[in-house]
């Protein structure tokens, strides 16, 4: 499991620090180890029946949208995209163990849904812990950009940290439930650095070519822990840059009063306007339907 949580943790993560020892925990099974997993919990994405998932939230006339992956579409003319789980660049074996989503996947479904004639309203339906970065900016942007042609609500109905609140914040209107959890703005990283032999007796040493240093910094020194946080800060910063843009605020407000890294509940996000209010799930249901009633009615005049 070590070893599966430095393979992790080497790149940048918005997440929450649990989830990544709860992926170092699946990514550590060897493959016959995972299916047995798979069987006895039977909760991986890959034999979840998702219209069942959201139709519990929609109701029994949902249906996949066409061409999507997550996707589901109601007769309101509703879509819901469920945020769900750890979130990766890509799906692969570890979307499919740990119940998690691919950000490319949620890309395209977002599109088809803005592009869809007979989609007049979005739901981004969150509880997720973050995932990875990569990707997380694009689908941010694509979401910011696409909420001026078709209305496009997030809402949290338990968790919407890291990575899932950058995404989420993009959304037109930002709601939660009184018990969401949202925020954990901030990114990072574990480097591993080998000091004693590993169980075999071996130690592995990296020689880096002359003119690259900084391709293997030493996080034990000053000079190697200011290359790696110079990077994170970096990543941060467009994190936060998206998160005030969206919101309509500051940078220096994300950074001073939402959270600094950690997470506020519901009423206290909204009080610190790092969402728009509380209500429930099938509150936000009846607004989008509301909407999407007046905008097929609109259409039906032209």
């Amino acid at each position: 499991m070590i070893r599966a949580l430095h393979a992790l943790t080497a790149e940048p993560w918005a997440i929450r620090p649990d989830y990544l020892h709860f992926m170092a925990g699946v990514a550590g099974m060897d493959r016959e180890a995972r299916a047995a997993n798979a069987e006895s919990e039977g909760e991986t994405w890959r034999k979840r029946d998702l219209a069942a998932i959201i139709g519990a939230f929609a109701g029994p006339t949902v249906r996949r949208m066409d061409g999507a992956r997550y996707a589901m579409v109601t007769d309101a003319g509703i879509a819901i995209l469920p945020v769900f789980g750890p979130i990766f660049p890509r799906a692969n074996v570890m979307t499919e163990y740990s119940g998690g989503t691919s950000v490319a996947m949620l890309q395209n479904d977002y599109r088809l849904a803005v592009a869809a004639a007979d989609i007049h309203a979005v739901m981004l339906l969150i509880d997720s812990p973050g995932g990875a970065v990569s990707g997380i900016n694009a689908f941010a942007d694509l979401v910011y950009q696409g909420r001026s042609s078709k209305f496009t609500l997030a809402h949290v109905s338990g968790t919407a940290a890291s990575a899932a609140y950058w995404i989420g914040a993009s959304a037109s209107e930002f709601v939660t439930e009184k018990t969401g959890i949202l925020g954990s703005i901030g990114v990072v990283a574990a480097i591993p650095k080998q000091v004693e032999p590993d169980g075999s007796g071996e130690v592995v040493i990296e020689v880096v070519s002359s003119n690259a240093p900084n391709k293997r910094p030493d996080p034990t020194t000053d000079e190697g822990l200011g290359e790696i946080r110079t990077m994170l800060d970096a990543l941060e910063a467009q994190f936060i840059a998206d998160v005030a843009r969206a919101r309509g605020v500051t940078a220096t407000k994300v950074k001073e009063e939402f959270g600094a890294g950690g997470v506020k509940i519901g009423p206290q996000a909204v009080a610190a306007g790092m969402a728009d209010k509380v209500q429930s799930y099938d509150a936000s249901y009846r607004q989008l339907a509301r909407l999407a009633s007046n905008r097929k009615r609109a259409a039906a005049l032209k």
